[in-house]
């Protein structure tokens, strides 16, 4: 009768809105997920160096000055590396900047392959690195870094493809929160004078801070 008929009309509305509204969720499902993954790939643009995919200077200072406040609230020790690579101008200068950026690459490969999960990477501009490791003693950052420089020199040359076999060197400084640093950009600072001692010492090698540098 009519009575039924409608009833099965009004049925078939409901049924036709609830496959609606499904569909609706399961677009709005798809987009939230799409949304998620190009915030990822705006944060990965926002924080990583493009050439070497390690953290950029902003992103690394923002990771060291969260492990900073976390190493002085523990009471733990937090280390901090600065690398420059050895006569990289020359490089630059003999094979081209192309293969100069090879260089970076290869080295900051090396670095990425051989620090822990809680080690923080990052490049600090041009040639130069700093890496920072946290609960980690200064003899134990300086031996870290004395692997990483055997290591970038016997690897990172030959990841780069050039007519010569190209031989890359870096010199490294260490620093210590155990000798003063108040602030993680003074942290930095020492270690980067340790680095300028390692260069006058004829490259190459790994200098710890010297505390009558600090």
């Amino acid at each position: 009768d009519d009575r039924t008929a409608e009833l099965q009309r009004a049925n078939d509305r409901l049924t036709q809105l609830n496959q609606s509204l499904v569909m609706a969720v399961t677009d709005l499902d798809a987009a939230q997920t799409e949304i998620s993954r190009k915030n990822a790939e705006l944060e990965q643009l926002a924080s990583r160096d493009s050439l070497t995919g390690c953290l950029n200077r902003r992103a690394m200072y923002v990771n060291l000055e969260t492990v900073f406040a976390e190493s002085r609230e523990q009471g733990s020790e937090l280390c901090c590396v600065m690398i420059d690579i050895d006569h990289f101008k020359r490089v630059n200068d003999q094979f081209g900047h192309m293969v100069g950026d090879h260089a970076i690459q290869a080295v900051a490969a090396c670095l990425g392959n051989a620090v822990r999960l809680t080690d923080i990477v990052g490049r600090y501009g041009g040639e130069e690195f700093c890496l920072v490791f946290p609960r980690t003693t200064l003899a134990e950052a300086a031996d870290m870094a004395e692997r990483l420089r055997i290591c970038i020199e016997a690897e990172a040359g030959a990841r780069v493809r050039t007519s010569i076999r190209l031989t890359l060197t870096v010199s490294c400084g260490v620093s210590s929160t155990k000798l003063g640093a108040h602030t993680p950009l003074e942290l930095v600072d020492q270690a980067d004078k340790a680095l300028y001692a390692a260069k006058e010492s004829g490259r190459n090698c790994v200098m710890a801070l010297d505390t009558t540098l600090a």
